[in-house]
């Protein structure tokens, strides 16, 4: 597919948006990977972090948007929900959940995407079941966590019912 205007070929590459003169070594262009450290560190980050976030939907729902920044996205099932306030109201409004996760996943987001801020990427895979009688579906979530202060918050939070 040829995506340039004038409908040449592309000979140039494309630039970073930013000065990636401190994300790359020049000798190689390659990121530098991830250290052990970050990598374990990331693992504990998102074990503790996945057991209070479903924990907190499924028994304190009133108290869910603790876990987003002020300027988070959520997408759930296709709805983009833009905000904290916005996410809160959102969640309130589903029916009563119950989840139990069968993988989780995480890695250290790189500077590229998330800048400065110390993040990770989480991926959950697992099963829900709307309050009441019925069937469990099958979900996957994408969540990348971001440094606050002390605290992990949510800056983008992707939730998909697997059909």
């Amino acid at each position: 597919m040829d995506c340039s205007e004038d409908g040449g070929e592309i000979t140039q590459p494309m630039l970073l948006p930013c000065d990636s003169s401190s994300f790359f070594d020049s000798n190689t262009l390659e990121l530098p990977p991830f250290s052990t450290k970050a990598t374990a560190e990331g693992h504990e980050v998102a074990e503790k972090f996945c057991k209070a976030y479903y924990e907190t939907i499924q028994k304190k729902p009133h108290l869910f948007s603790q876990f987003y920044l002020e300027t988070s996205v959520m997408i759930w099932d296709g709805n983009p929900v833009l905000g904290r306030d916005q996410i809160q109201k959102f969640i309130e409004h589903l029916p009563s959940l119950t989840f139990s996760l069968n993988a989780m996943d995480t890695h250290p987001a790189s500077a590229l995407a998330v800048g400065p801020r110390k993040a990770y990427f989480i991926k959950i895979a697992g099963m829900y079941r709307v309050s009441g009688p019925g069937c469990q579906k099958q979900f996957s979530q994408d969540i990348i966590v971001t440094a606050e202060g002390d605290k992990w918050r949510i800056a983008s939070d992707i939730f998909r019912t697997v059909n």
